[in-house]
């Protein structure tokens, strides 16, 4: 029989895929999502072609926005991918960063911090607002893109998923960076972070990169790709790759050159481009501030003092935040303000804090988020005095912040899912809205130019007239421009002060009263620029005065013919007179080797900051202010290809970001960079791989001479120049095409390359060559839905587990001799869920493999609200055969009925404070073989419980079973004896036993390396009261061959022990080398996965999840106020004898013992698989070894 039982056991593990992954305790820990306010409580939905999309609240803005871009880029990330799916994949979206976070959505690894990476869970994407429409649909493109890899490369049904789940391994950067590339193929962040990075002296090779940032080191590669072999390898690559599970054979297959070789040729490829342009630009030149830094830890919100003698800045540690105060002359620093916490587990918000100097030079205000709740900070450097209060409700996020006098601030905010500018009052709590409308109005700063107070700001709007205006036709996905507005006049008509389709203007400074700074990425790199405003004429309009008194105002080129004869006839006077307006003035000041990201100033104190990261690190220059010389400013590869390829020049097409077309051109100016007609410098590109024809079939590589590449440079050596000044002038609203002008240096004004008259053209890089841009997707408000819940199989599994259900505590009245652990069973469970996982039910039933009993459960979880509730119901019945005095054994056969009910109510991410209250009835019964059993008594006992925990958990998982970070638990139990009688009418009994339990569990995992860990683990617990529990120690958990020590003493039946239950681990012993009401243990595990160290892209999951162990254990179990108490039953043995005779001995056994060992773990059948041979010690004395086989993860 136990053979065949063993048998079932290892038939079982063989058929099964289903990870095992049981605490090693028992112990729940868990992180929590916090809901901070009730906006969840009604969602809309909307049902478009391809797409449900899912908003709340006031996002409704957002939400059209996501289902217009997502139907329009669903083509074209099915024809790059060349995969289609049926079914409509559903997009929940969120107002910003924080509300996502506190979606029930996912599980805790799908919500990793993965650098801004969209999280996906199955079909579902989820999108939040940042205050860039840019920025969303690259959310909204990297999603799509995630859910179609995921049915591309793992297969749409369960035999295709679990197959290649288990028979492919793919890189990180092979997902990761493909997502990131569909997302947008290339841009001036990514190619300074690789720039940086390759130019580095530590870096080696594209391994090295792809371990530090798998993401970037995968977009790089996919880019480089994409240039040098089209965007039509992707696909192919995809298909072989899945077909082969093997990265190396796609790559041979497709692009006929081994991986390797293609390794080598990416390095190459960057490293002569990034040479090219470092010799063409230069290094900052101002006095370098020197911050402490050690961990390289972000630096944001960099302000300068208006005395121009301090500044302050932010630095930001995975979400804990501090504010520094720093003296420019004496190099001290102190910290003012610092909230948040490390948060390794969720993204980053790099948003806030934000940093504002008032114009006095006192104070400064500092603008944070607590709870979901925004507040505004004041700080007096001279009293040291902190002033709070919290902002107004209806903002959802804050952009930027600058002061315009000591009562007012403008702002950049989200409101109703739209970014727009706002001057808030602090005084009264009041808001005062500049613009409304879809367009992303962000970075604004208030300046005085010419006299004037004016705030000039970066928004991607296509017109300068003001006017409320709703999403409908034209999407706000362009590049940002700069924007001046004048206070003073309040006129409805912004001053552009940029038009550069192709490039971004960010973060403008005011240098003087007549001069003003931003950044701009026209080069190819974040650089400076200044410019000045000046009138000019703008038009010249007719004023013609009637009889009566009445005016007429026409353009002055329009012929009065057009007026009707009956005007014409009481016509008086005709002028004409000039139309001023202001234009800007711009040239760059800064030709820098990395982007300038950040950058301040201060025109009363001449004192100018900037910010760039370089040598992996941020770096902080203060000096005066930019002068007036002009500078070469050359493209860096990047940027010339870019701008060649958006005017046509090259036929090679790319998969960037496709942008709509403008509805009201404002044409570019003469004196801008045309580089189709006049380039900067001459570029020389690095080396390219000649790309192979176009194919949808693999490449015959024998006929590929793959030794015998074409490299050729595709830009042609041209002289250079001096950048000229731009000019931007104001658009007049009712023309369509400007006048033209004999003199190109003065007013001339010029169509965008490959624009007709009258016709707007894409700002950046066309769709594909030769296919005409669609009409945006049409939004009908009518088909918007209120969401119904709805539930889905979240999973069902069949798998083999022996772990212990609902605390696995046994009445002790039940089974005197000793615990009985649960034999491997069946565990059949099944799991439903809504689209929100608000509500989650989860039932099951086990099966042992011995046939003798059943254990039924369910659960149901309401997470909507912050209070979590926990309804769950347990029934357990088992049947054992027992010795008796006559010739038929007895059967006993015992059931437990359990109910629970449970609140967790989390205070953070990490912390939670939960609470159980426990029903259970336990009943045991002899069943009728004779006489003697049918008179047998039924025992039955009825209890209740509440249970108080303090939970923290802040571990992430590296790998499997390899965690980082700390978790514990520290627990209070009472639990109540009472007999509830309803057969014979209403009859309670309270007058029976009560209980306590104290108990904690600490664990925390040191990081020694990226791979290595050493697990400390420290558990106890002790029961006092009239009843209590006794703890078994020795062994572990999940044991499939479990033994039970009957040597050591146990107490009585009459003792008052109430339940039973497991204290483990302590290997090199069976289960109760000691025992007792108390006990104390500790572990340490040294867990190394070995064959990571030996290769880097392991394929199979057995070598990849492969660890070795070492371990020792030490612990002690007791009765009694000490484990050397007396009462101790440990050292006493009872020996009865004849008429009535007790033969009571005692001897000293150390009631402390310890084992130690090594072990192996690795993951064989779908099943984590542990197998550890340890040592016990004992009473000093060294035992023989022991061998364990026991199913999952952790202790």
């Amino acid at each position: 029989m136990q053979k065949f039982i063993y048998a079932i056991i290892i038939t079982c593990l063989c058929l099964t895929t289903q990870h095992t992954n049981a605490q090693g305790t028992q112990t729940k820990f868990g992180k929590n999502r916090v809901q901070y306010h009730r906006d969840f409580d009604e969602w809309m939905q909307y049902e478009s072609d391809n797409f449900i999309t899912y908003w709340y609240g006031e996002g409704r803005n957002v939400g059209q926005f996501t289902v217009q871009m997502a139907e329009e880029d669903f083509e074209y990330i099915q024809t790059i991918l060349e995969h289609r799916i049926n079914e409509r994949l559903q997009i929940i979206v969120y107002t910003d960063l924080t509300d996502l976070k506190q979606s029930n959505i996912g599980s805790e690894e799908a919500f990793t911090n993965t650098g801004g990476q969209t999280k996906i869970v199955g079909n579902k994407i989820f999108v939040s607002f940042n205050g860039s429409h840019y920025d969303l649909r690259r959310e909204i493109r990297e999603g799509i893109a995630s859910v179609y890899l995921e049915s591309m490369l793992f297969g749409s049904n369960i035999q295709e998923i679990v197959q290649n789940a288990v028979m492919m391994n793919l890189p990180d950067w092979f997902k990761e960076g493909l997502v990131s590339y569909i997302g947008e193929s290339w841009n001036t962040e990514l190619d300074n972070k690789l720039r940086d990075y390759i130019l580095s002296e530590d870096f080696k090779d594209f391994e090295d990169l792809a371990e530090d940032d798998p993401q970037l080191a995968g977009h790089a590669l996919w880019y480089f790709i994409g240039e040098n072999f089209g965007t039509s390898t992707v696909s192919n690559l995809l298909y072989l790759t899945r077909i082969n599970r093997s990265v190396e054979s796609g790559f041979l297959y497709v692009l006929g050159s081994p991986y390797e070789m293609v390794l080598t040729s990416w390095t190459n490829y960057f490293k002569e481009r990034y040479k090219g342009d470092d010799q063409r630009h230069d290094d900052p030149t101002r006095t370098q501030l020197k911050i402490k830094n050690k961990r390289k830890l972000p630096i944001s919100e960099l302000k300068v003092s208006p005395n121009g003698q301090q500044v302050v800045y932010a630095t930001n540690e995975i979400g804990k935040y501090k504010v520094y105060l720093h003296d420019l002359g004496t190099g001290d620093r102190k910290v003012i303000h610092k909230g948040g916490f490390r948060n390794a587990f969720q993204e980053t918000d790099y948003n806030y804090p934000l940093l504002a100097w008032s114009p006095s030079g006192t104070e400064f205000s500092i603008l944070y988020e607590r709870r979901d709740v925004i507040k505004l900070m004041t700080y007096d450097i001279f009293t040291k005095k902190k002033k709070t209060l919290d902002l107004a409700p209806e903002y959802q996020r804050v952009y930027s912040m600058d002061y315009i006098n000591p009562i007012s601030l403008v702002f950049s905010a989200g409101v109703r899912g739209f970014s727009d500018i706002f001057i808030y009052y602090t005084n009264t709590r009041q808001t005062q809205r500049i613009t409304q409308d879809h367009w992303d109005d962000l970075d604004a700063t208030f300046m005085r130019i010419d006299g004037r107070k004016a705030i000039v700001f970066a928004s991607n709007r296509q017109d300068t007239l003001l006017a409320t205006e709703r999403l409908d036709s034209i999407l706000p996905t362009n590049k940002f421009d700069l924007f001046y507005y004048d206070l003073e006049d309040r006129e409805q008509e912004l001053v552009r002060i940029t038009n550069t389709p192709w490039a971004d203007e960010r973060q403008p400074v005011a240098i003087d009263s007549f001069h003003f700074a931003y950044l701009s990425d026209r080069n190819g790199i974040y650089n400076r620029e200044k410019g000045y405003l000046e009138d000019y004429i703008h038009h010249y309009d007719r004023i013609i005065t009637l009889t009566d008194g009445e005016e007429i105002i026409m353009d002055a080129d329009s012929s009065m013919e057009k007026l009707d004869s009956a005007i014409l006839a009481m016509v008086d006077t005709s002028i004409v007179v000039p139309i001023i307006k202001k234009r800007a003035i711009t040239y760059p000041t800064s030709n820098y080797k990395r982007n300038v990201v950040e950058q301040n100033s201060s025109p009363r104190a001449n004192r100018l900051v900037e910010m760039f990261y370089q040598n992996d690190q941020y770096e902080v220059f203060f000096g005066g202010m930019p002068s007036d010389s002009l500078t070469d400013l050359p493209p860096t590869v990047f940027r010339a290809t870019r701008l060649r390829r958006s005017t046509g020049l090259s036929g090679r097409s790319r998969p960037a970001i496709p942008n709509r077309p403008l509805e009201n051109v404002v044409p570019v100016q003469e004196d801008e960079v045309d580089p189709a007609k006049d380039p900067a410098v001459p570029i020389t590109e690095p080396p390219l791989i000649a790309e192979p024809q176009r194919q949808d079939t693999p490449p015959d590589t024998a006929k590929i001479d793959v030794d015998n590449y074409l490299f050729q440079s595709e830009f042609d050596d041209e002289p250079q120049r001096k950048e000229k000044p731009v000019v931007t002038e104001q658009p007049a609203p009712v023309r369509e095409t400007p006048p033209a002008n004999p003199n190109p240096d003065l007013e001339t004004i010029r169509v965008r390359p490959g624009q007709a008259a009258g016709r707007p053209v894409p700002t950046e890089v066309p769709t594909q060559s030769g296919q005409p841009v669609e009409e945006v997707f049409r939004f009908r408000p009518g088909r918007i839905t209120p969401y119904r819940l709805q539930f889905r199989t979240d999973y069902v599994t069949t798998q083999m587990d022996n772990s212990l259900l609902f605390e696995g505590l046994d009445s002790y009245a039940s089974n005197t001799d000793g615990y009985n652990y649960p034999p491997p069973g069946i565990l059949l469970k099944a799991n439903f869920k809504d689209l929100f996982e608000d509500h989650e039910f989860e039932g099951g039933v086990r099966i042992p493999t011995t046939f003798n009993g059943t254990e039924y459960f369910m659960t149901y979880s309401n997470k909507k609200k912050r209070l979590d509730k926990t309804f769950a119901v347990y029934r357990r019945n088992q049947r054992f055969t027992e010795e008796s005095n006559t010739f038929v054994p007895n059967r006993r056969e015992t059931n437990v009925l359990l109910g629970q009910f449970g609140v967790r109510y989390p205070l953070d991410i990490f912390r939670s404070l939960r609470a159980t209250a426990t029903l259970r009835r336990d009943r045991t019964m002899l069943l009728a073989t004779d006489v003697q059993s049918l008179n047998a008594p039924v025992i039955r006992e009825q209890r209740a419980g509440i249970k108080l925990e303090y939970v923290f958990d802040n571990t992430l998982d590296v790998s499997l079973n390899i965690k980082n970070g700390t978790r514990y638990k520290v627990f209070a139990e009472v639990v109540k004896k009472f007999s509830l009688d309803v057969t014979e009418g209403f009859k309670l009994d309270l007058a029976e036993g009560f209980m306590t339990v104290l108990g904690f569990d600490a664990r925390h995992y040191q990081r020694l390396d990226r791979r290595s860990i050493i697990a400390l683990r420290a558990a106890g617990a002790s029961s006092f009261g009239s009843e209590r529990n006794i703890y078994f120690l020795g062994a572990v958990d999940n044991w499939l061959f479990p033994m039970f020590n009957n040597d050591i003493p146990q107490p009585s039946s009459a003792a008052g022990i109430a339940y039973q239950t497991l204290a483990s681990n302590l290997r090199g012993f069976d289960y109760n080398i000691r025992n007792g009401t108390t006990y104390l243990l500790a572990n340490a595990e040294l867990r190394v996965p070995i064959f990571q160290y030996l290769s880097k892209n392991i394929r199979s999951s057995f070598f990849r999840n492969f660890q070795v162990v070492g371990f020792f254990d030490v612990g002690s179990a007791w009765t009694g106020p000490s484990p050397y108490s007396d009462d101790n039953p440990l050292n006493t043995t009872v020996f009865a004898g004849g008429d009535n005779i007790q033969v009571k001995v005692t001897y000293f056994r150390d009631p402390i013992v310890a084992g130690y060992g090594a072990g192996v773990r690795s993951m064989l059948f779908g099943y984590f698989i542990r197998l550890d041979y340890a040592w016990g010690i004992e009473t000093r004395q060294v035992q023989d070894p022991k061998l364990y086989i026991s199913l999952g993860t952790d202790f």
